[in-house]
């Protein structure tokens, strides 16, 4: 089944043109058109829109990228549970929840139940140019290959993408193309190419107005540079994610985390415990390997 998927996968990309459209369900984009906080209006949208209106999936589609982007996997799951047994619902939208429910149960460790919803999404590849009609949706489905599936037969549809779109003008394309890349090559300790990879990422969002995203590439680069032990360059580019970082996001305690994580490897425990200290636990909930680094880098600067 996963060979076969791979297979469409690279037919898709033979036969679809050479420019990227736009994300289908980018809160960012959407949420342009306001002053407003995002996920305000996004809500305030859906209050106002006749429900199970096309309209009304589709802003749910935003809602759904905006906990994505924002790593709000609880608020995702909770947002995604209505649909996810429900078959009467518009086949765009269907694997859109699949995609998604599949990502968030992977994050709060219900890996099972993750495999099940990859699957279903997978099943249901007649639909998949309907939702994912472009390069960048396509290397999203890859990303759950990666995922769920055979990380070598990921690599290599990624790389076929970068390939045929090379001279795309599409920011986010771009930025997904490599994020993913960077993923592999990670988990892989190919650090020297996931710091390339998370390069070209951020050098493909940071002109753009995608703040979100651009945490993201800046995030995955300086864990990558920590990675290879280029501690410096990992302080750089977390210190440069704060100026896109929302008050109220989870990335303002991770990256103070990681940024008292790489000053203590530089020996500047002077820094280190002044970026633990911005962290405020009472507030904050970690996942368990972060808990962890926070209880060794408190226990250290202690002593």
């Amino acid at each position: 089944m996963l060979k076969h998927v791979l297979i469409v996968f690279l037919l898709l990309y033979v036969s679809m043109g050479a420019k990227a459209s736009e994300n289908l369900s980018d809160h960012e984009v959407f949420c342009m058109k306001t002053d407003q906080d995002c996920l305000t209006y996004i809500q305030s949208r859906l209050l106002n829109t006749q429900k199970n209106s096309s309209n009304w999936y589709k802003l749910k589609t935003y809602e759904f990228d905006y906990y994505f982007d924002y790593q709000k996997f609880d608020n995702l799951h909770s947002a995604l549970s209505p649909f996810v047994d429900q078959e009467e619902l518009p086949g765009a939208f269907k694997i859109q929840v699949y995609f998604y429910y599949a990502k968030s149960l992977n994050y709060l460790g219900d890996k099972q139940q993750a495999k099940a919803y990859a699957a279903k999404a997978f099943a249901q590849l007649d639909e998949i140019y309907n939702v994912f009609g472009d390069p960048l949706r396509l290397v999203e489905l890859a990303n759950l290959q990666h995922i769920f599936g055979d990380k070598k037969k990921a690599l290599r549809v990624l790389l076929d993408a970068e390939k045929r779109y090379a001279k795309s003008s599409d920011a986010i394309f771009h930025f997904e193309l490599h994020i993913n890349k960077g993923h592999i090559y990670y988990n892989w300790q190919q650090y020297p190419q996931a710091i390339e990879s998370n390069l070209k990422a951020y050098n493909a969002i940071k002109r753009t107005k995608h703040h979100a995203k651009t945490v993201i590439a800046l995030g995955n680069l300086a864990f990558s540079y920590f990675k290879h032990n280029d501690f410096n360059n990992a302080v750089k580019y977390y210190k440069t994610a704060f100026d896109y970082i929302e008050p109220d996001s989870i990335y303002q305690a991770t990256y103070s985390l990681r940024l008292a994580q790489s000053y203590w490897e530089l020996g500047n425990k002077t820094q280190a415990a002044l970026w633990l200290n911005k962290i405020d636990r009472t507030k904050v909930e970690f996942s368990k390997s972060h808990a962890k680094v926070y209880e060794n880098l408190l226990h250290e600067l202690k002593n």
